[in-house]
């Protein structure tokens, strides 16, 4: 029966990443930007506003899920997702774009550190902590075959247009919303509910606080995580709109951001078997492939863009699946959630530097 129950906590988790990431217009959302007449600046000052959200509600959002509960979180982030695709499908001009990325930043904050955090201490709540690996690997798999099936439609969001587009991106979300009820809470949640709201918000940030502080492996780690993967990020999402100023005719254009995402998959099913190296070696690594297809886009040559994507999103996945499961291992359940996200944080603040001088960059 346990079994049973643990099956199903990982199965729904499974299927709520699935339908998170299906969402056609959340995979091609530059190109359906840029298809409306907004320009890639304005998509870099888009991004710049997730990030800067993203910023500001991360860390709350990791302690929401640690004090309220992850499963709460989650289904926070699914209502901010169907709030997203609402504004930008029926209210138009660019500063509800903007209101719409800002909801967009929220549904990434809640489901941040909580989807995680709930799967590792159910399994280790049953001493099987040591099958997440294969757990996150799955799960990064999922993201990357969901988000590649949405983006090989990428051609059909934009035939339909930003409206129809966005209606299916709010009935996927009330559908994750009825996966996502079926969870169970951690014990480490369920525990606290004759603890006092105060006490608890207390307990978490001066738990939270005290484990960061003067622990330089954990901030490293983080940093590093987050540098390569705001690589990977942004070579995507401009390639969506790079790859047609190289020629790539627009029924092209979903086929070939899918191939990138298969560089994931392959990262992922390498990150399991890459427990033996150092996470520092394996930085050196994932920093140098990831640069190597950055430097792809620049030859405008399609084939070989679509080759530096593939490369990237390798590097990113290979190096955060293993960041992901040295993290949790080292943080105390109590503050789980609030320290994976500040591992989300570090990445915002990365991207906010980085967007806008990306979006400059590849315009040119």
């Amino acid at each position: 029966m346990i079994v049973d129950k643990i099956k199903n906590q990982l199965q729904r988790l499974y299927l709520s990443n699935f339908i998170s990431n299906i969402s056609i217009a959340g995979a091609a959302w530059v190109l359906l930007l840029v298809n409306d007449g907004y320009s890639l600046i304005q998509v870099g000052l888009a991004e710049t506003v997730f990030h800067i959200v993203s910023l500001t509600f991360e860390i709350p959002s990791g302690v929401f899920a640690d004090t309220m509960g992850r499963k709460k979180s989650l289904i926070m982030s699914s209502l901010a997702a169907l709030l997203s695709a609402a504004v930008r499908g029926f209210l138009p001009g660019f500063g509800f774009v903007l209101l719409s990325i800002a909801f967009s930043a929220l549904s990434y904050n809640f489901a941040s550190g909580s989807d995680s955090a709930l799967a590792y201490d159910s399994l280790l709540e049953e001493k099987r902590e040591n099958e997440y690996d294969r757990y996150i690997s799955n799960q990064t798999i999922i993201y990357r075959i969901s988000g590649g099936i949405a983006t090989l439609a990428a051609g059909l969001a934009v035939m339909m247009g930003t409206r129809n587009a966005q209606i299916i991106s709010i009935g996927l979300s009330l559908i994750n919303i009825t996966v996502l009820s079926g969870l169970k809470e951690n014990l480490v949640i369920t525990r606290k509910k004759d603890v006092s709201l105060s006490k608890r918000f207390k307990d978490t940030y001066k738990g939270a606080l005290g484990f960061l502080k003067g622990n330089t492996k954990v901030a490293g780690l983080i940093f590093r995580n987050a540098l390569v993967g705001a690589v990977d990020v942004l070579l995507l999402f401009f390639l969506q709109a790079k790859l047609p100023m190289a020629g790539v005719p627009n029924w092209l254009l979903g086929p070939l951001l899918f191939i990138m995402s298969w560089g994931g998959i392959a990262g992922a099913k390498l990150a399991c078997k890459a427990g033996r190296y150092t996470l520092k070696k394996l930085f050196v690594i994932c920093l140098i492939i990831a640069l190597s297809g950055l430097v792809t886009e620049f030859t405008g040559i399609w084939y070989l863009m679509t080759l530096g994507g593939f490369l990237t999103s390798f590097a990113d996945d290979l190096l955060q699946i293993r960041s992901d499961i040295e993290l949790n291992s080292m943080v105390p359940a109590e503050q789980r959630a609030t320290l994976i996200s500040v591992n989300s944080f570090c990445f915002s603040v990365v991207m906010i530097v980085l967007s806008p001088l990306a979006g400059w960059v590849f315009s040119l």
